[in-house]
Order: C-alpha cells, then structure tokens, then sequence
C-alpha cells in the first residue's frame, strides 16, 4: 500500500514539473503562478493589517476607560474622606 501512494505521489510530482516546466507555455504558467500568489500575500497582508489596527484601537479604548475609572474611584474615595474628616 505504501509503494502504491509512494509511486502515485511520484506521478503527480512529476506531472506538475512537466507542466510548470513545458517548453511551449511553462514560462506562462510560472509568472501566472507568481502573480497569483503575490496577489494573495498582498491580500493576507492587507486582511491583518486591519486586523492589527482593531485589536489596537480596542486595546487603547480599554486603557482609556481603566483610566477613567481609575480617576473615578480615587475622586469618589477623596469625597469619602473628605466627609468623614468633615463630620469628625
């Protein structure tokens, strides 16, 4: 059985060689390949880049609330005190 997917594989690798390399429209074949795979990667990149720039608006606005809350809470326990030093 292994023999059999080993000589299988070897048909289908050296098909694909003889296509990519045929005289008559092998350099056509390869530069459609070239362009086509560099119009992916473009297309890859630009998808995570977009991404990237999400999560890193979504990471800046939860510093700003922490912030914000941070400032909240420290005004509120200053209020606090303040009124029990008052009533003191």
């Amino acid at each position: 059985m292994k023999i059999l997917l080993g000589i299988i594989a070897s048909v289908g690798v050296g098909a694909g060689l003889a296509y990519l390399f045929d005289p008559d429209q092998g350099r056509r074949r390869r530069a459609l390949i070239r362009d086509k795979t560099a119009s992916a990667t473009e297309s890859v990149n630009e998808a995570l880049d977009g991404k990237a720039r999400h999560w890193s608006n979504r990471a800046r606005g939860l510093v700003a609330e922490a912030r914000h809350l941070v400032v909240r809470g420290r005004r509120a326990a200053e209020q606090k005190a303040a009124s029990v030093t008052k009533s003191a």
